[in-house]
């Protein structure tokens, strides 16, 4: 069983996007590996088939029965993922920088390679691998996703393939995505783009071919086989019953002729295939209009002829003629050369008009942007200092109280006389004191209050907002006449909420405290 076996089993019957003799070369190869190819069997049953073992085991006739036998784990080769086989990487083009989904990344292009006959969905089976129309569109549309890809390399090497869904769906994503309509450029380099090659091949940007390769059989094609005569000399006749009567139910059947209705059918459907594939190629070529197409009669042509009517460059199924490691350095040099920000790019109108408006609308942006990063760092700096002078207060008051609890503790009769004579000072003397002194910040203010030290969640939110010291203790006092918030009402049994006076000392007021108290532990004692 081979690749070619394999290719005639699913699609034996179908209309063929080929060219003539690749697709005679395909049948006469398929008669002589398997004669019952034609069948359309399983890929199992095709498999069982050729080794001898169709009909449940049962050697066929004329078939020598084989024994299968199994495998030895060492002779089993690891099995690689279908996508990491079809990655490109040829040998001149180095190390690659990294691959995705059936393509290889290289100095920002990605490139993706097809060498063998096209058909709807890749595969993998007796040891090759198929680029499909599903494959090729997916590894497109990961490339143009990734940002690191500013251009697609696509190599064609096929006579073509089967007509299929997925083909025409493949062709419309390039021409959408291509820099003729925006997006990145697809350059496509041709060693057989023929048929169903030369459709995808007719969607990109570019289209670069080597000296030698051929290019066109634009057109499709379906075969029939005629066995009538064999089989009547063999004495076989085949006798189908069908509904309803006369219907075309069995047309193309190999044990008769077609009918002149089968005929007709079967041309209305091949020239409604082959009109697709011409306004496809005018799309994505403007050139080749569907007069010149038709007057090329499905022909495949050399890329460079010295015949203007041979030659694929001059009937303008091509743009240049190249070898292909000289197209990907070009394509290199195209994505890589830096824009002309006064000027939009010649290639692309639309790319040019969307570079342009995303310019004009880049720059009022970063106004706002700047001004409310601004706002916000003056925000912060202004919290800074609140927190800083408060940090302060905090400090002075602690050391303060400290020291007059330390004396307190070490004189209890002097602190007595101290508390008398505070009662017995002047109140305007100190409030000529008070005048020579420098006012202190509303924060310091605030935090170094009595109420701060009652209330001290509060005295934080209040030097937050830049509250005055009037309008703090103006708060507390309508606390304290139970005039609470709807906030304050509303999680005034929450679990989570404490006291402030069971919040426990910590750092050097804590320290302070036990030596205080040992202090007091040892007059005690004494």
């Amino acid at each position: 069983m081979t690749d070619i076996a394999l290719l005639a089993s699913r699609y034996a019957g179908r209309p063929l996007l080929m060219t003539a003799e690749a697709a005679e070369q395909l049948a006469h190869r398929i008669r002589t590996i398997d004669a019952r190819a034609f069948e359309r069997p399983g890929r199992i049953s095709a498999l069982l088939r050729r080794v001898g073992l169709s009909n449940g085991g049962k050697a066929d006739v004329g078939l020598e029965r084989r024994t299968p036998f199994a495998m030895h784990d060492d002779d089993v080769e690891p099995t690689i993922p279908m996508e990491e086989q079809l990655a490109y990487s040829p040998r001149w083009l180095g190390d690659v920088e990294d691959t995705g989904f059936c393509w290889s990344l290289k100095d920002g292009v990605a490139l993706i390679c097809c060498d063998t006959v096209l058909v709807e969905r890749g595969d993998e089976f007796c040891g090759q691998v198929w680029h499909g129309y599903d494959t090729l569109l997916l590894a497109m549309r990961e490339a143009m996703a990734d940002a690191r890809v500013r251009g697609i390399f696509l190599v064609l090497d096929t006579p073509g393939g089967v007509a299929g869904s997925g083909l025409p769906e493949l062709a419309a994503y390039m021409r959408s995505a291509r820099e003729a309509a925006g997006g990145k450029p697809i350059w496509v380099y041709a060693r057989m783009a023929c048929s169903a090659g030369y459709w995808i091949l007719a969607s990109g940007d570019h289209a670069i071919a080597g000296q030698f390769a051929y290019v066109g059989s634009c057109g499709a094609v379906v075969g029939h086989e005629n066995h009538s005569a064999a089989l009547n000399k063999a004495g076989i006749e085949i006798t189908t019953i069908e509904f309803p009567e006369g219907a075309l139910k069995t047309e193309g059947g190999r044990w008769k002729a077609l009918s002149d209705a089968g005929r007709a059918a079967w041309q209305a459907d091949i020239n409604e295939l082959g009109q697709t594939f011409f306004a496809d190629l005018e799309a994505g070529r403007p050139q080749l209009t569907n007069e010149k197409l038709m007057a090329l009669r499905a022909d495949a042509f050399m890329a460079q002829h010295a015949d203007p009517e041979r030659s694929g460059l001059a009937l303008g199924l091509v743009d240049a003629i190249a070898t292909e490691e000289e197209a990907f350095a070009q394509l290199v040099a195209h994505v890589s050369a830096p824009a002309d920000e006064t000027k939009p790019a010649a290639a692309s109108g639309a790319r040019a008009a969307t570079a342009a408006k995303e310019a004009v609308m880049a720059q009022p942006t970063r106004k706002p942007a700047a001004a409310a990063q601004v706002a916000q760092a003056q925000k912060a700096f202004s919290l800074a200092k609140a927190n800083l002078a408060k940090a302060k207060a905090n400090a002075a008051a602690d050391v303060t109280n400290d020291e007059d609890e330390d004396a307190d503790a070490a004189d209890p009769a002097k602190s007595d006389t101290d508390e008398a004579d505070d009662e017995q000072d002047d109140p305007e003397s100190e409030s000529d004191e008070d005048d020579k002194e420098d006012k202190p910040s509303d924060a310091v203010a605030i935090a170094s209050s009595a109420e701060a030290k009652a209330h001290p969640a509060m005295a934080t939110a209040a030097i937050a907002s830049g509250q005055t010291l009037a309008q703090f203790k103006a708060s507390v006092g309508a606390m304290a006449n139970g005039r609470t918030g709807r906030l304050d009402a509303a999680m005034a049994n929450a679990r989570r909420l404490k006291p402030d006076a069971t919040k426990s000392a910590s750092g050097m007021s804590a320290s302070i405290a036990a030596r205080i108290e040992k202090n007091r532990g040892a007059k005690a004692s004494a």
